[in-house]
């Protein structure tokens, strides 16, 4: 976590500088992101960078952790206010949300590669790992709601249905971050909508074998 003395910066301050470090770690990794160079970008004197982060790993988890708010904040997770009409159209504009982002923040995927490929920084890797155990919980969340709404099929245990939908959503973001620079600007566009449609029809209630043609 960043010094308190940090956040009694400007909010537009804060921001510069998360994004400026953000498109350092998003262009390099972290592991090959020189700190010097990060603290010149930010155009912070070495005194000043460890007045506000304890090293590059804090500097690190204060980027993701804002970068993670931004596109996902707390508000969006409110599945509880869901019902038969709005689940899985909320989950749409979801994707159109990301597809949005990525646009306005086109670092955001190479900053996500970090999740999918964590550093060998221990402390870098706990800060990934409470990012994906935390998605797991918003999965479970997602899932529970789901079924309990009938929108989310309940043929398979519950179990079994996370780890599809866990491994469906890991090697989609793989597939993301290892191929995105090879994808045309249509291609972008396109890619979140399709992906949607993958979750949606993997995961509603099959149709009654009566209504299966053939």
């Amino acid at each position: 976590m960043p010094r308190p003395r940090f956040f009694r910066l400007e909010a537009e301050r804060r921001d510069r500088l998360l994004e400026g470090a953000a498109e350092e770690f998003s262009a390099h990794g972290y592991e090959r992101a020189s700190l010097n160079a990060v603290i010149e970008r930010l155009g912070l004197s070495k005194g000043q960078f460890y007045y506000y982060f304890d090293d590059k790993a804090d500097l690190f988890g204060t980027v993701l952790d804002w970068a993670w708010e931004r596109v996902l904040p707390e508000t969006l997770f409110d599945f509880v206010q869901l019902d038969t009409t709005t689940f899985w159209p909320h989950f749409e504009e979801l994707a159109e949300r990301s597809r949005a982002v990525i646009r306005t923040m086109p670092w955001y995927v190479g900053l996500i590669r970090h999740l999918v490929y964590p550093p060998a920084d221990p402390a870098v890797r706990a800060m990934v790992e409470e990012k994906l155990k935390r998605a797991r919980g918003l999965q479970l969340s997602l899932v529970r709601r789901g079924q309990a709404l009938g929108c989310v099929r309940r043929d398979l245990p519950e179990d079994l249905l996370l780890t599809l939908l866990n491994a469906l959503d890991t090697a989609a973001d793989r597939w993301c971050v290892d191929h995105w620079d090879e994808l045309d600007g249509e291609q972008r566009e396109t890619l979140t909508q399709r992906l949607f449609d993958v979750f949606r029809r993997a995961f509603e209630p099959p149709p009654p074998r009566s209504a299966v043609p053939g």
